[in-house]
């Protein structure tokens, strides 16, 4: 059975000088998803979504299946007895919240309906967790969301892309944070990054499925 949710919403920049980014993580999770053929079993999701990840993270998905509307990407999403939307905003991560208010009230969604997908970098690179409501800490596209989309009601799945390593230039730079999750995965990071996408999509179907306290119990321990 469905838990309530009807859009799930990645976020990230447009462009492709963003593709491959820390920061676009949240596209590529919605781009997998839309690329996989799902079989209808929750377990099987991380390897349907692993075999997707590669590409998505790459960017090169962006454009299958999608329809471009007025400041967003809309696609569609079937599992099991679940039918809904995925929304990637096409303005830059501040603004995130104007196109995803213009799409839920085109399709009377509410905020507490939508499960935005984004990327953390107070968790470890490899983490992701789920949680409902709570502030932003920090991150501007939530902040937008939450002030032009109805409030904080709103699923989040956070995906861990951690800080600058400590010793790197980055982890003392003024601007060393924006840097580094605006910065491509590296070589050595990037299996690591395609099961971060996996897992991050199995979180996403999860919460789809079968609801919060399922998904906290298996992603946030």
């Amino acid at each position: 059975m469905s838990a309530g949710f009807q859009t799930v919403v990645g976020l990230g920049n447009p462009g492709a000088r963003y593709d491959a980014t820390r920061h676009n993580i949240g596209f590529a999770v919605v781009d997998a998803l839309r690329a996989a053929s799902f079989s209808g079993d929750v377990s099987a999701v991380e390897g349907e979504c692993r075999a997707h990840a590669r590409a998505a993270i790459a960017g090169t998905l962006s454009g299958s299946g999608w329809i471009e509307r007025s400041g967003y990407s809309e696609g569609s999403l079937r599992f099991g007895e679940w039918a809904g939307h995925l929304v990637k905003p096409q303005t830059f991560m501040n603004r995130s919240g104007e196109p995803l208010q213009a799409f839920l009230s085109f399709r009377k969604i509410p905020v507490s309906e939508v499960i935005v997908i984004h990327d953390e970098i107070d968790l470890p690179f490899g983490v992701v967790r789920v949680k409902v409501d709570g502030g932003e800490g920090g991150h501007n596209g939530l902040r937008s969301i939450s002030e032009r989309c109805g409030g904080r009601g709103y699923a989040r799945v956070r995906v861990g892309v951690g800080k600058p390593p400590p010793g790197s230039p980055l982890a003392t730079a003024p601007d060393g944070v924006a840097t580094w999750v605006l910065g491509r995965f590296s070589s050595e990071e990037q299996p690591f990054a395609e099961e971060l996408v996996a897992r991050a999509c199995g979180a996403v179907v999860t919460l789809l499925m079968s609801g919060l306290k399922k998904a906290q119990n298996k992603y946030n321990g």
